[in-house]
Parts: C-alpha cells; sequence; structure tokens
C-alpha cells in the first residue's frame, strides 16, 4: 500500500544546547498532498520546525518520519539526500547564489539529486526550458532571459526565484517559511496561484503570518496549539 503519511512525528523535542525546550511536539502528521497552514507569533518555533523536518537540525528526543524515512534514526548525509530528492524548500534567507543566473539558481536541485534532475528534463536544454517556465509564470521571464544575477534583484524577486527552486523537478514535499513576506498583495496572489498549481500533486507546509492566505489551504494549524513549550513559556509569562 502507499504512503499516506508525508511527514508524521510523535512526542518530539528539541533545544538549543543550554537555552531551554523550543519545541515540544506530541503529535503532527502531514498526509501525502495535503497543503497546511501554520501560523503563530514570531519565537514560537516555527521555523525550527521547518528546520526539523528539512532535515538541518536533529531532534533531541522523539519520532519524524519524512517522505517515508526516519529521520530521528538517520545520519545527517542520509537527511541531505532526502532534502535533495524529495523536498522543496523556501527559506526565510532564501539562501539563493548571488553570482548565479536566475536559472542556474532554480536548477541548483538537479545538480545534487539525479532523480530531481531526471523529473527536470531529458536534458540541460528542456531542464532550462523548464526553469524558465517556471520563472515566466512568476513575472521573471524578462530577467531570466536576459541572464541576470539574483544580486541584481529585488528582495521579492529573489523571493520568488526560491519558490521556483523549490518546485523544479516535483518534489514530494514543499516547506515554505514566509515565501510571500516580501510581496505586495496582487504579486502575493498571483504568487500563491502558481504555487499551489505547480505543487499540486506535493505535500506542502507553509508558514506565515498573513492570515489572508489560510482559505487557500487544506488545514490551519496554529504553533500555540502544536507546540507545548511555546504554551509553557506564554503560561510562564
Amino acid at each position: 500500500m502507499p504512503n499516506l503519511t508525508c511527514v508524521s512525528m510523535r512526542d518530539l523535542e528539541f533545544s538549543w544546547g543550554g537555552s531551554g525546550l523550543v519545541l515540544s511536539i506530541r503529535k503532527f502528521d502531514l498526509a501525502t498532498g495535503e497543503k497546511v497552514f501554520l501560523h503563530g507569533a514570531s519565537g514560537s518555533g516555527k521555523s525550527t520546525l521547518l528546520g526539523l523536518i528539512a532535515g538541518v537540525f536533529a531532534a533531541d528526543s522523539g519520532a519524524l518520519n519524512v517522505v517515508g524515512t526516519a529521520f530521528h534514526e538517520a545520519r545527517p548525509a542520509e537527511r541531505d539526500a532526502v532534502r535533495a530528492d524529495a523536498m522543496g524548500v523556501v527559506f526565510q534567507l532564501f539562501n539563493l547564489v548571488p553570482y548565479l543566473t536566475l536559472i542556474e539558481n532554480v536548477l541548483l536541485p538537479c545538480r545534487f539529486s539525479a532523480s530531481r534532475r531526471a523529473r527536470s528534463g531529458a536534458t540541460e536544454t528542456s531542464r532550462r526550458d523548464a526553469a524558465l517556465r517556471l520563472l515566466e509564470r512568476l513575472g521573471l521571464g524578462a530577467e531570466a532571459r536576459d541572464g541576470r544575477s539574483v544580486s541584481a534583484l529585488s528582495v521579492g524577486q529573489q523571493q520568488r526565484v526560491a519558490a521556483a527552486r523549490a518546485v523544479i523537478g516535483r518534489p514530494s514535499l514543499i516547506i515554505a517559511d514566509e515565501p510571500t513576506s516580501a510581496l505586495d498583495a496582487e504579486a502575493r496572489d498571483a504568487f500563491i496561484e502558481t504555487l499551489l498549481e505547480e505543487a499540486r500533486e506535493a505535500s506542502m507546509l507553509f508558514v506565515s503570518h498573513d492570515a489572508a492566505l489560510a482559505e487557500r489551504f487544506d488545514r490551519v494549524e496554529a504553533m500555540a496549539d502544536l507546540n507545548e513549550a511555546s504554551a509553557r513559556l506564554e503560561g510562564d509569562g
């Protein structure tokens, strides 16, 4: 039978060194193909949670399964391989390579994953065409065809390049950390429409303070309800 859960966590705890418990999540599941909108106050642990799911951090205890891999048992290199093959990630800081062009940045996942490369196109030309198509949908066709480096773009434009990079090669899981923070309302709506359409078969965990976007998702979760450590800290305050 196919795996119907893309992300599953049980009794997950994480702390930053001696700073005390940051995350304590008893149960969270993201179904295959499900789109979840996650919101919460600054400091509530949203970005840390995404970092754990992306395999950038390792939990102190508990179980975390991502795209069929037990991340709580996996070595860092194994988590990196899953992220390269099966995840599209939009980080708050974008993590673009400033001296590369828009298309080269979008195609970065294809350098690190043979399966992602194959899903993006059979040839280098077809992969570049796929990257250009995504950038055109996000309003960056002219900049891409001009061969500009991402350092010449505005913050909002860089955000859209990061989103195109996340969806290239049809990953199984998209995780996005405030991906519309630098966009105006018109650009934001076009961005969300494109992202949801391009990732229609993927699972998605989308973090945002913009409550107006919540209705576009299958389910809405509040970090205060998920993270018992956050709730305890608020209670102490």
